[in-house]
């Protein structure tokens, strides 16, 4: 079927014009041509033969999809059946919804209008926004301010001795630097001979303010005062643990370390061992004394007990120096 083709152009048409006046009065028409081209559609063979064949597979294809359909229908009743009545509430669903799909797409476009023109709306009515303009070179009515430095101190406004550096603000003191941390210096030991600590009153010596090598000799005279004649120091890089060796008055050889601690430090189980292994082997003590300014932890009690080695803290040193406490080989020492 070949569909007749009909021409692409229309004759122009030309309507007459009101006339205008011009200077003068006069008038005259004037005709203005308006063309109006419609081009229609201009079908060819090849585009309607093409539809028939697509309208005719789309028909063939239809019938035999039927037919395939009514065959397994045949075929599975009880299938067939669950299947329709799936399939109609379904189909009804979906020619039920495309109103309403449409109606929502028309409000949608009807909403989107509206917004397009209360936008266009609040453009076309919002006022201007100012704009700065360039200040321009200063007239008779708009004179810069003068300088504030031209302006004499008032009497209620001292005059700043520091100088001006933009003209309007002074500039502030520099921080004074803080002072470096510097601890309390410790007082210094004392340090004592032991010609001046056999002569001086031990009952009211504070042993604790004394230098280690003092601390030692305080301890000899004490051993000395207390009938150890023999009691010397031998403390040094090579002393191996003996800082004091004396005879006991009932024979005894006595070994004594000797430990000045502050205190906030303790002696440790440690320091009792490393003793405990030179006095009796290599010192061949037969009392092993540990005399300490400060006190001794419970480790190292416990090993001290087990070993036989002689504890004296800070407290059995003051009463062993005002007689008030025993010796360390006296009647009344105790191991611990």
């Amino acid at each position: 079927m070949i569909d007749e083709v009909t021409p692409g152009r229309e004759p122009l048409a030309e309507e007459p014009l009101p006339a205008r006046e011009v200077r003068g009065g006069a008038r005259r028409p004037r005709r203005v041509r308006r063309v109006r081209r419609m081009r229609r559609a201009r079908p060819t063979v090849r585009s309607g033969s093409l539809a028939v064949v697509l309208a005719a597979a789309l028909l063939t294809g239809l019938a035999l999809a039927f037919q395939g359909f009514a065959w397994w229908a045949g075929e599975h009743p009880g299938w067939a059946v669950l299947l329709g009545l799936v399939a109609v509430p379904v189909l009804y669903a979906l020619l039920r919804g495309m109103p309403h799909a449409r109606e929502l797409r028309r409000a949608a476009r009807a909403g989107m209008a509206e917004a397009e023109a209360d936008a266009l709306a609040a453009t076309r009515t919002a006022p201007p926004v100012p704009v700065d303009e360039p200040a321009g070179p200063p007239t008779h009515a708009q004179e810069p301010p003068p300088a504030a430095d031209t302006f004499p101190p008032g009497p209620e406004e001292p005059t700043l001795a520091a100088p001006f550096r933009d003209g309007r603000t002074a500039p502030l003191p520099e921080p004074e630097a803080p002072e470096p941390y510097a601890p309390e210096p410790e007082p210094e030991a004392a340090v004592l001979t032991a010609a001046e600590l056999d002569g001086a009153d031990l009952a009211t010596l504070d042993f604790a303010a004394l230098d280690p090598d003092t601390f030692e000799e305080a301890v000899a005279a004490l051993c000395r005062r207390d009938g150890c004649a023999d009691a010397e120091t031998v403390g040094g890089a090579g002393d191996l643990g003996a800082d004091v060796l004396a005879t006991a008055p009932d024979g005894r050889r006595v070994v004594i370390q000797c430990k000045r601690y502050g205190p906030e430090n303790k002696v440790g189980s440690q320091d009792l061992q490393r003793f405990g292994g030179t006095c009796w082997s290599v010192h061949g003590a037969q009392l092993a004394v540990l005399v300490t300014t400060s006190e001794f932890t419970a480790p190292a009690e416990e090993y001290a007990e087990s070993s036989g080695i002689r504890c004296v803290d800070g407290a059995d040193l003051a009463a062993w120096a005002e007689g008030t406490g025993p010796a360390p080989w006296g009647p009344g020492a105790t191991v611990r």
